[in-house]
């Protein structure tokens, strides 16, 4: 798992800018001409993904699926509602134990509103990520689930480590209990992929997606990097680089 998060840190914003930096600094007296072409790649290509108008493009092109209308969902013919985790909070001494991250609170959230719409069980997905967390990510959900909103949890799958993983172990705890069709409960950038890894496990997908980026109006500040459009813009990259590695290794 090392590796693979090395993999990712090295493919993805900032730190491929700092690579092209380096390179172009070791490079600046035996190729200046390529060295000066580096510099600007990678300062220019900072600058872009930085902004709110490009995180934004990026992440509309993975939002391939529309948010379930509510007033749709007492029609949902579905078996089982599946929310998959984001990352927790093992720092929360205000509760005592570890506790769901903002990603991963969203999807409760909207895990337990389409509970209460639709009267369907909920399994929630995810293990130890990492190797070294104290619980696992299903673990702390249900905890978060009943705490903050009166809902125990039909299932939990704490083994998986990737979508991929999340996918296979969900299918054999539910396709046991004749439970194949789903609503996939993650975030709309991370779709795409969920999705795709719970049609490959066998499950019938409906997606019921959140967490969607919003369309504003552009203004000066559409062009001026910040920080959060920067984190949004390595998070779209991110999925498109998962979703093409699943598309090849599986």
């Amino acid at each position: 798992m090392e590796i693979r998060y090395l993999m990712k840190a090295l493919l993805l914003p900032p730190f491929t800018q700092l690579i092209l930096l380096l390179s172009a600094w070791l490079l600046r007296k035996r190729i200046p001409r390529l060295a000066q072409a580096l510099s600007l790649l990678a300062v220019m290509s900072l600058w872009v993904l930085g902004t709110p108008l490009a995180s934004k493009i990026l992440a509309f092109s993975l939002e391939q699926d529309p948010a379930l209308k509510p007033n749709q969902l007492g029609k949902v013919q579905a078996d089982a509602i599946v929310v998959l985790s984001g990352w927790q909070n093992e720092t929360a001494p205000e509760f005592g134990e570890p506790v769901s991250g903002e990603e991963q609170l969203c999807r409760i959230r909207y895990g337990a509103f389409l509970h209460q719409s639709t009267g369907l069980p909920v399994l929630l997905t995810g293990g130890s990520v990492r190797g070294d967390e104290r619980r696992s990510l299903a673990e702390t959900m249900a905890f978060d689930l009943t705490e903050g909103f009166g809902i125990n949890a039909q299932w939990l799958e704490s083994k998986s480590r990737t979508t991929a993983e999340n996918a296979k172990y969900s299918y054999l705890i539910l396709e046991a209990e004749n439970k194949t069709s789903i609503l996939l409960v993650t975030h709309s950038m991370h779709m795409m992929r969920a999705k795709w890894s719970f049609e490959h496990a066998g499950f019938k997908v409906l997606p019921a997606p959140t967490g969607f980026v919003g369309l504003k109006p552009l203004t000066v500040l559409s062009f001026l990097p910040n920080a959060h459009s920067l984190q949004r813009s390595s998070k779209a990259l991110h999925e498109w680089l998962g979703y093409w590695a699943y598309l090849v290794i599986q």
